[in-house]
């Protein structure tokens, strides 16, 4: 599982916004199979969004809420064969991106990874009650993202290093970084706050835990409290 949001949390489940799906081609998302995408910036669990596409109609077309017609993430494969009926996998029409600068609109943090596939190869599409066991959302489905509350994160949601005080501005390819309070500028847009920080050591090759909890998530971590009105 990719991991950037750790279980710590405290929220009201009134400010998770479930109406976008995370931006990208299947290639972007986790595939747990494969050793390169067991991580990436537009799949994982605790990324920091903006709004890609927020428009459901113009002058000259209109888009319902769940797009049935074109949807580049499909895991059904090919759809279109000659002569037999329509297989339609729907996803939705409005969706989010990576932040990627400080002034960015971020709304929020995804609190599900994006996930294809297992780490068998097995497509999640068929297999619902393991893709909510690995805390995921397949492509193209709504990523539940949160706008305000108290979360623990990693620090691979991080840029550099956090101090308790900071504010939470956004950063590259999803993440955070954090500045002091008394020097937030006017292009930056604070969305938190830095409310504790801590350090999990890793047991493997002599490290500090010795309680079993070795290796993947070793490293700092933080609890911050978000709002990203």
């Amino acid at each position: 599982m990719a991991i950037r949001l750790l279980p710590f949390r405290d929220y009201d489940e009134h400010d998770v916004v479930n109406l976008y799906r995370m931006s990208g081609a299947l290639a972007d998302f986790i595939d747990l199979s494969s050793s390169t995408k067991r991580s990436t910036a537009k799949g994982d669990a605790g990324v920091f969004v903006k709004v890609a596409e927020g428009t459901l109609g113009t002058a000259t077309s209109d888009w319902d809420p769940i797009d049935i017609e074109s949807n580049p993430t499909s895991l059904l494969g090919k759809t279109n064969y000659p002569h037999v009926g329509a297989n339609v996998y729907p996803q939705t029409s409005l969706s989010v991106e990576p932040v990627g600068a400080e002034g960015d609109s971020c709304i929020g943090v995804t609190l599900r990874q994006t996930v294809a596939r297992d780490e068998n190869g097995e497509n999640l599409l068929y297999n619902p009650v393991k893709k909510d066991e690995l805390f995921g959302v397949l492509p193209g489905e709504a990523v539940p993202v949160l706008s305000k509350g108290m979360i623990t994160i990693s620090d691979g949601a991080v840029q550099g290093t956090l101090s308790v005080g900071d504010s939470l501005v956004p950063s590259t390819a999803g993440t955070v970084s954090g500045v002091n309070a008394a020097f937030v500028g006017s292009s930056q847009n604070k969305i938190g706050t830095v409310l504790a920080k801590g350090h999990r050591g890793d047991n493997m090759g002599g490290g500090e835990n010795v309680f079993g909890n070795a290796g993947a998530q070793s490293g700092d971590y933080y609890i911050v409290k978000i709002d990203c009105a």
